[in-house]
């Protein structure tokens, strides 16, 4: 009977033991918050390769929203160089979506992204895009575009032509297909329908040769963007 009862606590101190030993070093799992292990991103690119004055989007998800924590999207070109790094916040379905505009930052090639949730290295995951030359995201080299097109922005640079008639020129651009608008959030015209100065003089500029195709198009993106005009593809 003495040796039953010795034996009982001895098994009882054993599992006792086992027990703060697993508590202690993590064996038993610590807790959810507690461990960076348990946090998880997910990232990608709304397309494999972009031309320069596109803008990529990047999407994804993390598996726990967690207030206290900020995501961060981290891009470096293929030698390793950082090339733009920015918070991104994540709403509480743990989602969330950012853009980047290739503006001249970027070149020609590969582009590694890291997205960090958290301050751990165990929550980085990684994606990556190309940039090409001949993905043309501003006026197709194969095509000429048409004298008029360069005379109306001139005409309406200087007041001989009105809004509308510019407009339409610009459409019949995109529409032929001379012209290529970079993914843009078209908005609805609120408050004064009238168009920037700034927009009239870049078409100014742009129609007797003071800037390029690719400066121009920044203002076109700005109509679409504001409203005041609509691209349809």
């Amino acid at each position: 009977m003495k040796f039953n009862y010795v034996l009982l606590i001895a098994v009882v101190s054993i599992f006792t033991i086992s027990a703060l030993g697993q508590s202690v070093y993590g064996y038993g799992g610590p807790p959810e918050n507690n461990s960076a292990n348990n946090y998880t991103v997910e990232i990608i690119t709304n397309q494999e390769s972009y031309s320069l004055g596109e803008s990529v989007v990047f999407t994804g998800s993390v598996n726990k929203y967690d207030q206290d924590r900020s995501l961060r999207i981290t891009i470096f070109d293929s030698s390793k160089n950082l090339i733009s790094t920015k918070k991104t916040p994540v709403d509480t379905y743990g989602k969330f979506s950012h853009s980047v505009e290739l503006n001249e930052k970027f070149s020609d090639g590969k582009f590694i992204v890291k997205a960090q949730y958290g301050n751990s290295k165990s929550t980085v995951n990684t994606s990556s895009f190309l940039i090409v030359s001949g993905n043309s995201s501003t006026m197709e080299s194969s095509n000429e575009i048409p004298v008029w097109i360069k005379n109306n922005a001139g005409w309406w640079a200087d007041g001989s032509i009105d809004d509308s008639s510019f407009v339409q020129g610009i459409q019949f651009l995109v529409q032929e297909g001379f012209m290529k608008i970079p993914i843009t959030q078209q908005g609805d015209s609120a408050g004064s329908n009238e168009i920037p100065v700034w927009i009239k003089n870049n078409a100014g500029w742009w129609a007797d040769g003071s800037i390029d195709d690719s400066s121009f198009v920044q203002g076109i993106q700005f109509l679409v963007q504001e409203g005041f005009m609509k691209i349809t593809n």
